[in-house]
């Protein structure tokens, strides 16, 4: 049976806005990099990237797989793809290395090692870009063959660490303006990857921005408010379209991040105590939780199917009778990830997760 794409746009969309007597059950959204991608379609990730009908091919293939409700390309966010856009404008593709199966990355801290690298640092022209022009193209395919509109992301603190790397933390207090001059480079190189997707692809209605700068083990509240928070403000002031928080860390400063800044939903598996996602879903009843406590690293790597499913059921039970609920492993599905453990996610949203469902 086809995969019904407008339906799962509309669950998708629907539950982010808290519709939620238009939603027949619990969507489903994990996040499909190129190590799990290229272990569906048998292609190293340089292939896969290389031209935009076999990257789209590639995407909806892997999606249609474990019958997400959700469909992105990887490349569309601000991380390795920006970095890559970065070095194409700087005359460093000699830093970019590429591998089998897994995103490409570049040296860590060796396009802006030094002051002047970043006082000469050029902002790309991403319609000039290769890896984006696929990635735009590639955009439109998806669109035009499953009418599931495509959106991309911006993240500034994910670049700063690919340009500068660990110097960046220290940077912190030892060098403050130098490294806000990098963060405003990076986020007007972000604003014309942004317009040059609207003019390429005609349309983003939601932003996934991923704050790994809002992590306690990484800088203070303040610290990420002025290396990051105040840019996503900016961000959001430009662009003009809803926002959802995605970060991955083991130690997130969601509530405190939430308070200050306006973020329709909310992508993370920590704390991995349900009983946070409880209080935080009363405390911001407008916002749609996605994930909650369903991590990569434990059950779906190294538990049963089962697991996985009375995992996804705890969640579900838990967090979806509001109908701001969005069931989904964070962050991209591991390489070595078992896929019984995969798709035991579908599995139990077709057991637990159809609505009306009561605690």
């Amino acid at each position: 049976m086809p995969h019904d794409w407008v339906r799962s746009a509309s669950r998708m969309m629907n539950t982010l806005s808290g519709y939620k007597k238009k939603v027949d059950k619990v969507p489903f959204f994990p996040i499909i990099d190129e190590q799990f991608a290229t272990r569906i379609v048998g292609r190293t990730a340089k292939e896969m990237l290389s031209s935009p009908k076999l990257y789209a091919k590639s995407m909806i293939m892997s999606a249609e797989f474990i019958r997400a409700d959700s469909i992105q390309l990887p490349s569309a966010y601000a991380g390795p793809a920006e970095a890559y856009a970065f070095a194409e404008a700087n005359d460093g593709m000699d830093l970019i290395e590429w591998y089998d199966y897994k995103p490409l990355a570049i040296k860590q801290g060796e396009l802006c090692k030094t002051e002047e690298d970043i006082e000469k640092l050029e902002i790309p022209n991403h319609t000039k870009s290769g890896l984006w022009k696929t990635t735009y193209a590639a955009a439109k395919i998806i669109q035009k063959k499953t009418k599931y509109p495509q959106n991309m992301g911006l993240g500034l603190w994910s670049v700063v660490q690919e340009l500068r790397g660990v110097q960046a933390y220290r940077d912190i207090k030892q060098n403050p303006d130098l490294l806000l001059k990098l963060c405003k480079k990076i986020f007007e190189s972000q604003i014309n990857s942004y317009n040059a997707w609207i003019e390429e692809v005609g349309s983003c209605s939601i932003i996934l921005y991923p704050a790994y700068a809002f992590n306690r083990h990484m800088m203070s509240f303040q610290d990420a408010m002025q290396f990051e928070g105040q840019f996503i403000k900016k961000f959001q002031d430009k662009i003009k379209v809803p926002f959802i928080l995605h970060n991955c860390g083991t130690s997130p400063y969601f509530e405190e991040i939430c308070e200050q800044i306006e973020f329709i939903a909310v992508n993370g598996s920590h704390p991995l105590d349900i009983e946070y996602w409880i209080q935080f879903q009363k405390k911001f009843p407008n916002i749609t939780i996605m994930g909650a406590n369903i991590d990569v690293s434990r059950e779906m790597f190294s538990g049963t199917a089962l697991e996985v499913k009375e995992k996804v059921k705890e969640n579900i039970l838990n967090l979806a009778p509001t109908g701001r609920y969005i069931c989904g492993p964070i962050c991209c599905l591991p390489w070595g990830v078992p896929i019984p453990n995969i798709l035991a996610i579908p599995e139990a949203i077709e057991k637990y997760g159809k609505y009306p469902i009561e605690k």
